[in-house]
């Protein structure tokens, strides 16, 4: 009797187990179309009593809360599981698994005294992980050297020279005008060489070289030169043509007659002389690496030797004026123009004027120049003095004006200097023009030999 009740009921809790499994395969369909998620088995809280049996979970009596003592928190009640029961593959456990309760991972303290919101070795998403640092930054261990207390020194720092900049659009247009002048000279100076009449014919060698002259320049300007070369160039020939002109208004001014130079030596003399002003400019500056502010200034400075040295010629001259002061104006003149350029080129080894100044000095040269001019009304008031000798208080108040608009004008900030490369500079801002490599021996006829030295040219 007791084994057939057993047999009974392992006969329901098997069939319940088949109504479950049968429904956990055939689903009732959602009305959208998608299938349930598989349901387990629900176990039941209590099982059946079998008269004259013992249960088969035993009930554990519950104890009576203290109504004097404060409520403490239970923890959570975990389902009874029936021990012994198999697992079918591919179906859903009679009893369900209870998901176990993590405990949350301890915080790792944060070095720098910040709670850290992650766990040790977990990162966010979208941050980087340790040791990649994200676009823009330098990354560990090229942050600057702090200097600690009892610590090593930092090592020196090299200075971070930056590199040339491309040359200006104003530069460039300075250097075709000056390239078209060379170039319609030159074509001049060739139609007087060949003594052209013929006006037709006289045109066609300025008009070419006054095209080609220009487009040499394009295509020396590929790639595109460095700030300053362009300036230079053209500065060096326009130097060259104010020596020529010089030059030849001495010369014609001083000789005797029918001696004097003509247009075709005037001609010849321009194109030589702004050829190699021209070319030294281009050389000095491919060396030196000055910016066109010097080029500028070394310019404006012969301009302004050469007007004031004429003031001192004419001033200090004695006689008529057609046949001394005349000779004793260029004179000075030519005097003034190249000690003005030299003098100048050599304080511009030190010395770099800004924009701002430069504009400056040229107003001081006219302010001077022009304040000066009232010294001649007292010459109207004496009979004896010369008027000519007012040329000389003309001279000096216009170098005067000149060093003052230097001082009055704002000079650059070093973040606007642009520097050399350090690769094509020597000590200091001198250029490297020679490099001996090192001895070598050299063979010669007879017993001995011979020592060479082996180097570079740049």
């Amino acid at each position: 009797m007791l084994r057939a009740r057993w047999f009974a009921l392992l006969a329901a809790a098997l069939s319940l187990g088949a109504a479950a499994t049968a429904a956990a395969q055939n689903p009732v369909p959602d009305p959208s179309g998608q299938p349930p998620p598989p349901q387990p088995f629900p176990l039941p809280t209590t099982l059946p009593t079998i008269p004259g049996l013992p249960p088969l979970i035993p009930q554990q009596p519950t104890q009576q809360p203290d109504p004097n003592q404060p409520p403490q928190q239970q923890p959570p009640q975990q389902q009874p599981t029936l021990p012994g029961l198999p697992t079918i593959p591919g179906l859903p456990p009679l009893i369900p698994q209870q998901p176990t309760q993590q405990q949350p991972q301890q915080q790792q303290p944060n070095p720098y005294g910040q709670p850290q919101p992650y766990p040790y070795g977990q990162q966010p998403y979208g941050q980087q992980p340790y040791g990649q640092q994200p676009y823009g930054q330098q990354p560990y261990g090229q942050q600057p050297c702090v200097q600690q207390p009892y610590g090593p020194p930092c090592p020196a720092q090299q200075p971070v020279v930056p590199l040339m900049q491309d040359r200006t659009k104003l530069e460039m247009g300075y250097l075709y005008g000056a390239s078209i002048a060379w170039g319609v000279t030159t074509g001049v100076w060739i139609d007087l060489e060949a003594e052209t009449e013929n006006p037709g014919l006289a045109l066609i060698a300025p008009a070419l070289f006054g095209a080609a002259a220009p487009t040499a320049m394009f295509f020396l300007d590929r790639p595109k030169m460095p700030l300053g070369r362009p300036a230079a160039t053209a500065t060096g020939i326009l130097l060259g043509s104010g020596e020529a002109a010089l030059i030849w208004t001495r010369q014609y001014t001083t000789a005797k007659s029918g001696e004097e130079w003509g247009p075709k030596q005037y001609f010849r003399a321009h194109v030589i002389s702004s050829t190699i002003g021209g070319v030294g400019g281009y050389l000095a500056h491919y060396g030196l690496k000055f910016r066109p502010q010097t080029s500028m200034f070394v310019g404006s400075a012969a301009l302004w030797g050469s007007i004031a040295g004429g003031a001192f010629g004419g001033g200090g001259s004695s006689g008529s004026w057609s046949a001394w002061a005349n000779d004793g104006v260029f004179l000075g003149g030519l005097i003034g123009y190249n000690l003005g350029m030299v003098t100048a080129a050599g304080v511009s080894a030190v010395w770099t004027p800004s924009w701002n100044q430069l504009a400056w000095m040229w107003g001081g040269f006219g302010a001077g120049a022009a304040v000066s001019a009232l010294v001649y009304p007292f010459y109207a008031l004496s009979d004896d003095a010369d008027p000519r000798s007012g040329l000389i208080f003309q001279g000096v108040l216009s170098l005067l004006g000149v060093a003052g608009g230097a001082l009055i004008g704002a000079p650059e900030s070093k973040s606007q200097t642009t520097q050399a490369p350090a690769t094509t500079m020597g000590i200091g801002n001198h250029p490297k023009f020679a490099r001996i490599l090192g001895p070598s021996i050299m063979p010669v006829q007879g017993p001995g030999a011979g020592v060479s030295l082996i180097g570079e040219l740049y």
